[in-house]
């Protein structure tokens, strides 16, 4: 399977594929339906400091002052092909996590399915957007998970991914 995703984006496929093995599913099945859960997985993600997607070369070095300048928080999905891209802007930390709730309130499918929330090193960023949404009748379960090494390196401390199934990519 090619889920165009990465971290729990990736994972939570990965665990429904293992639960339907240990409910007897045959291999057949559990390819379906994953594939479709590919099609559904929704990304988004927002990073805290600027010069990791900098020093990624996703952005320049002017944009990357500016935006530090001004607390400009960059909300990122992954797309239909996999690739990152950007889908929002927003000022502050505070208003970053509460633009990922609102993409999710607007793009669920279902509030009873798990997510998974993924952080750099900031678990109470993870617990405020777990919080919130809650707040908006999220009932499901929630696997949270602290990046590893090479994943928070890549995107920087203080980086917040939530991840769902949603209206088709």
């Amino acid at each position: 399977l090619n889920s165009r995703g990465a971290s729990l984006g990736e994972g939570l496929i990965v665990l429904a594929a293992a639960k339907l093995a240990a409910e007897g599913r045959v291999i057949e099945e559990i390819e379906v339906r994953c594939e479709e859960l590919c099609g559904k997985m929704r990304q988004h993600f927002m990073v805290d400091d600027l010069k990791f997607l900098r020093k990624g070369g996703r952005i320049s070095g002017g944009a990357a002052l500016a935006g530090t300048l001004l607390q400009i928080k960059p909300i990122l999905e992954g797309d239909e092909e996999g690739k990152i891209v950007l889908c929002g802007k927003t000022r502050g930390r505070k208003q970053s996590l509460t633009s990922l709730a609102d993409f999710y309130e607007k793009l669920v499918t279902n509030k009873t399915e798990e997510i998974g929330i993924a952080h750099a090193d900031d678990a109470q960023s993870a617990q405020f957007l777990l919080d919130e949404l809650r707040k908006r009748g999220f009932t499901g379960d929630c696997l949270t998970v602290c990046y590893e090494p090479v994943t928070g390196c890549h995107v920087g401390p203080g980086t917040v991914a939530l991840f769902f199934y949603g209206v088709h990519r």
